[in-house]
């Protein structure tokens, strides 16, 4: 077998299963059809693209049409000891059960399959899906998932619970009055949340045992957690994930990059002329695609944490490749492909002695690739209600992260693109309604780098550079585009001052959208902002992996800044991506504070901003702010209106006097210095 050029899919592996609660997700499924999270979505293959895209069989020489039909489909089924529904309406008229109620749902720990307690969160029955997404009553929230109806029943007792044992059935009451209440409607049809347990499967084979990766599946507990803690997660519309299709991943990656990464069938593969991604400006462009420019200039290899390549020896790249071999060939073979992934670029030796992409790119070969694909795939299956006028925001809760991930290259932790996916998607398939996109991002040198030479997309990002010497060693303020793209990038590139060096915080960022990114974003008048959230600058983080002091509230103010530009120039569609964000407790609080700005006024007032008065503790960005700001003008310029004040060489870039806070200790970030202890928050 060839290292990387076998298309493989993802399967359990023995290996995992003594140190990892994450369940053997079955191949044949679109949704999370488990051991642990069967969703029932059995229509669409994970393997090949869309079920009716015309591929090329290369054994019988002829294009063919992928289509799955109901035996394939019974087989399934019978295999899971399920039954087959033939009319998908009947499930629905026939269920005991509503939203809020207790029901019992098929849960798999442990490698064992056990009914335990539930609550209905929202029921899911359209022409495509009959799903239903459980809460697990006693277990932390990144446990729910959507799941066949056929793998819920009536309560029975005794019942068996989680760790933390049954919830208050008041509690629930509340939420299932809520539901069905005018207010829960508005609030479910305003702001969108999208997550899946697959993307959680993605970690180091090592699981953290020698070394705790940053970009781990903590994250998203821990956000989830926060979500719950504070009372925000019925306020979503649920939307259910989907994989990626190769279709939509290869309008902005190469064949080769999407070949690596995505398992497809050893005799039946998409025919995709090697070439640039398709820049989306027009029909005539669509029929007479061009060459995008290459800007990238080839640099030592250098990690997120900054490292350089150690490059792996052959016998430890063969030794895993067995390990992992092995151990998926102890899966059953009728439910599972046992071979693993392996990309080419699966080469560096990280810390923890596992192989690594990048440098320090976490890659687990039976796990990695589903998640990247339903990370895709999530963020697109968000905005779709959005710009079809179903929700207004939403937040994609995804990972791996994406922004880092250029057209023919993983880092930086990232291997698909997620937003450049979802924006490119997004101008093809809405042409009429959909012409202009802004991007509001913290330096992706790989959404840069794809549309860098288009002028329906406006790249702004905010970001540490110190000259150059930040990773990743790009988005310096004189890259501005090229070609028709010239002039809709955007690099707010922050250098600390060399007299009196000081770390960014919420005064700093503040600053530059109230005089830089808004203004700018105002003149090109987008139709949608997709911003790529990624929460590295929050406090806490190390100096390698972020260094600055944004509190929850600045976040908070950063979020409302957009969402207020969105509902002025866009009708409101906006869509916030997690990207960044390492260390937990921080990651947490900003991303819970950042989300609640999302809701519709007075949802949750005691974390909602109404007004910018009074909300910092500075109004006068430090000097090294200040410094970068001016070169970012200067060069801006040229393509972008500013006041002669702003462009002035005395310009302080001060917020508004009334914008500071009259007590600054009520605003200030204060920092735990031992563990919180998390209040136990029955319910949602």
């Amino acid at each position: 077998m060839v290292l990387g050029q076998q298309g493989l899919r993802s399967s359990h592996s023995a290996d995992t299963r003594r140190h990892s609660n994450s369940p053997p997700y079955y191949p044949s499924s679109d949704g999370n059809l488990s051991t642990s999270s069967s969703t029932g979505s059995l229509k669409r293959r994970r393997s090949v693209r869309n079920k009716n895209e015309i591929t090329f069989n290369v054994k019988q020489d002829q294009w063919i049409k992928n289509e799955e039909g109901v035996d394939s489909t019974q087989k399934k089924l019978k295999g899971l000891n399920l039954t087959l529904y033939q009319n998908k309406k009947n499930i629905y008229r026939s269920l005991s059960y509503k939203v809020g109620d207790q029901v019992e749902a098929i849960k798999w720990t442990d490698d064992a399959k056990e009914w335990y307690c539930a609550r209905v969160i929202e029921i899911l029955n359209d022409l495509d899906e009959s799903l239903v997404f459980v809460h697990y009553e006693g277990w932390p929230p990144d446990e729910a998932d959507w799941i066949s109806p056929t793998l819920i029943r009536n309560v029975q007792h005794p019942l068996q619970y989680g760790p933390t044992g049954a919830e208050s059935e008041s509690s629930w009451n509340d939420y299932a009055e809520f539901y069905i209440s005018e207010s829960g409607e508005q609030a479910r049809h305003h702001t969108g949340l999208v997550q899946d347990r697959r993307m959680s499967l993605h970690c180091c084979p090592c699981h953290s045992r020698e070394t705790i990766h940053p970009e781990r599946p903590d994250r998203i507990s821990s956000i989830l957690q926060a979500f719950h803690n504070n009372r925000l997660l019925r306020y979503f519309g649920r939307i259910h994930a989907r994989e990626i299709t190769t279709t939509e991943l290869l309008r902005v990656h190469t064949f080769s990059h999407v070949r690596n990464y995505y398992p497809m069938d050893d005799n039946t593969v998409v025919i995709k002329k090697e070439s640039k991604p398709l820049k989306v400006t027009s029909i005539a462009a669509l029929l007479n695609p061009a060459p995008a420019l290459n800007t990238r200039q080839k640099t030592v290899m250098r990690g997120v944490g900054g490292g350089v390549v150690v490059q792996a020896d052959q016998d430890l790249i063969k030794r895993q490749h067995r390990r992992f071999s092995s151990a998926a060939a102890a899966v059953d073979a009728t439910q599972t492909n046992p071979d693993p992934i392996a990309p080419p670029g699966l080469v560096c030796k990280m810390s923890c002695g596992e192989l690594g992409i990048a440098v320090d790119t976490t890659f687990h070969p039976l796990h990695s690739s589903l998640s990247a694909r339903v990370a895709a795939g999530a963020l697109i299956n968000l905005v779709q209600p959005i710009i079809q006028g179903q929700m207004r925001n939403g937040f994609a809760l995804v990972r791996p992260p994406g922004h880092h991930a250029e057209n023919d290259a993983a880092m930086g932790f990232c291997f698909y693109n997620n937003v450049a996916v979802a924006v490119a998607d997004t101008l093809e398939k809405y042409p009429t309604k959909i012409k202009k996109i802004l991007i509001i991002d913290c330096h992706g040198n790989g959404t840069q780098k794809i549309f860098y030479d288009n002028p329906n997309v406006l790249y702004i990002s905010i970001h540490r550079w110190e000259n150059g010497q930040f990773y990743p060693f790009s988005g310096a303020p004189n890259e501005c585009g090229e070609a028709g793209g010239l002039g809709r990038n955007v690099n707010i590139a922050l250098s600390s001052s060399v007299e009196k060096p000081k770390p960014m915080g919420d005064t700093e960022f503040v600053a530059a959208f109230h005089h830089i990114v808004i203004p700018i974003s105002k003149q090109f008048d987008p139709d949608m902002i997709f911003v790529s959230a990624g929460f590295d600058a929050a406090e806490g983080h190390p100096e390698n992996l972020g260094g600055y002091n944004v509190s929850p509230r600045g976040y908070a103010l950063l979020t409302k800044m957009v969402k207020d530009l969105a509902d002025e120039v866009c009708n409101g569609r906006l869509v916030l991506t997690l990207e960044g964000g390492y260390e937990l407790q921080p990651l947490a609080a900003t991303c819970a504070a950042s989300a609640a700005q999302l809701f519709l006024p007075n949802t949750v007032p005691d974390q909602q901003i109404t007004s910018y008065k009074h909300t910092l503790n500075a109004i006068k960005p430090n000097i090294g702010a200040v410094e970068s700001f001016r070169t970012v003008v200067q060069t801006q310029k040229t393509y972008w209106k500013f006041p002669d004040t702003v462009t002035s060489s005395s310009f302080r870039f001060t917020l508004p006097t009334d914008w500071r806070a009259t007590d600054s200790i009520s605003t200030r970030p204060r920092r735990d210095k031992k563990p919180v202890k998390i209040p136990v928050v029955e319910g949602y």
